[in-house]
């Protein structure tokens, strides 16, 4: 997968000074390409057999829904403060460039549901691992993450459960 590096832009100090974002928009914006990095991932989550993709703000959704479509399951959005009707569940987590929060609606899923974890990149593993312990929370059985990039010099692997499946498709 890394020749699709190429469509992935660089966008020095964002969203904060020293961060360079990685901005995933122009493969997005080509349906062949976007097929070819989700494809794989379709068929890996599908070995699983979950009940749910949970997609993680904002930027998880866009790929998360996708794959929810796709392999004819439900999506679960894990969202920041504040943006979801009703009863929440919330954590508190350290990000790359700070602190943020969590929430997911306390009864969107089924006591035991499977759930994979999805998210557009895996950095230090903070939000990844807050919005893990956060399904758990919420009464899920979380079987894995699934990330489109993934920056390896964050380690962010470490972060997350170790006895559960990780899969990132293109690695810097």
């Amino acid at each position: 997968m890394d020749h699709l590096k190429k469509y992935i832009t660089e966008i020095n100090d964002y969203p904060k000074k020293g961060i360079v974002f990685k901005d995933l928009n122009p493969i997005y914006k080509e349906p062949k390409i976007w097929k070819e990095l989700m494809f794989p991932l379709q068929n890996l989550i599908s070995t699983k057999k979950p009940d749910y993709i949970a997609g993680i703000e904002s930027r998880g959704f866009i790929s998360a829904s996708a794959l929810a479509f796709k392999l004819e399951i439900g999506l679960i959005t894990i969202r920041k403060p504040n943006k979801l009707p009703g009863e929440v569940i919330g954590t508190n987590y350290k990000l790359e460039y700070g602190e943020d929060r969590l929430e997911i609606q306390q009864n969107i899923m089924e006591k035991d549901s499977k759930i994979m974890l999805f998210d557009d990149l895996l950095a230090t593993g903070g939000t990844a691992g807050a919005a893990g312990n956060l399904i758990k929370k919420a009464g899920g059985n979380l079987i894995g993450y699934a990330f489109l990039v993934e920056l390896t010099e964050l380690k962010g692997r470490e972060n997350l459960d170790s006895n559960l499946f990780v899969e990132t498709l293109i690695k810097y």
